[in-house]
């Protein structure tokens, strides 16, 4: 049992650790359709093999080890952060839920989520390749406890899913309209289609409080920077799990 329960934390933490490599890679060959996402693999790789710096050079290099530090904590924080969110959220399910609940599909959801947050955070977009597989995710949870009739506050009903997620798309499109005449890209399509994946899972009302404690996080956030502009998606997940933790303590 306890090695079973240290595998685990080992898993969840080097599911974690590759959020900020994936990243990475991803941003490498974005857009990503399937030819060009194929073809700029191909093509990174040669270029890099004829033109990459020797690794002896790299390493007497105190700009590029400085980076490789930084970048390996990095990673080290997105795995610790992952392992902590995906051990509670097991304890959770199981003990206040059903055991039957489909874990794997809340873990897959919780990893896309974090990879949304990392990649807005550094280059200011979240591609449909995150965004649309989170939706279809919502969507399968809800027909899954439908399904196997595992009931709670925090579940909703394959119909509530749907119509939430079309209902947050109309209301976040609005939203987006009236934030593009003062600050084009405060509020762009990215945020709206995450807003519109986690309402897949949370439903209509429940987005709604999400939205009231994300847009007040980034609001103060800003101010403390003195800055105008921040990326909303890593608000908009700590938000939603302010409010999955919070609903677990009020139920």
């Amino acid at each position: 049992m306890l090695s079973n329960q240290i595998l685990n934390v080992f898993i969840y933490f080097a599911i974690g650790f590759l959020i900020p490599v994936l990243s990475r890679f991803l941003m490498k060959f974005y857009p990503c359709s399937l030819h060009s996402y194929i073809g700029d693999i191909l093509k990174y790789y040669f270029n890099n093999k004829k033109h990459k710096m020797p690794y002896n050079k790299l390493l007497k290099n105190n700009k590029y080890n400085y980076l490789k530090k930084q970048y390996f904590y990095n990673k080290c924080i997105w795995g610790i952060i992952y392992t902590c969110l995906s051990i509670t959220l097991t304890y959770l399910i199981k003990n206040h839920i059903n055991e039957s609940y489909p874990l794997i599909l809340l873990h897959i959801f919780m990893f896309l989520l974090l990879f949304s947050a990392n990649i807005d955070n550094r280059y200011r977009i979240i591609p449909d390749i995150l965004t649309l597989p989170m939706l279809l995710i919502g969507i399968l949870i809800s027909i899954y406890c439908e399904k196997y009739n595992i009931r709670n506050t925090l579940i909703i009903t394959p119909f509530n899913s749907i119509i939430s997620s079309i209902s947050a798309y109309i209301l976040c499109f609005t939203i987006s309209l009236m934030f593009y005449f003062k600050s084009p890209y405060s509020f762009g399509g990215g945020d709206v289609k995450l807003l519109v994946s986690i309402a897949s899972f949370t439903g209509f009302e429940n987005l709604g409080k999400i939205l009231v404690i994300s847009f007040p996080l980034m609001f103060i956030y800003c101010k403390s920077k003195k800055i105008n502009f921040a990326p909303l998606a890593p608000f908009i997940v700590i938000a939603f799990f302010i409010w999955f933790f919070s609903s677990f303590f009020y139920s």
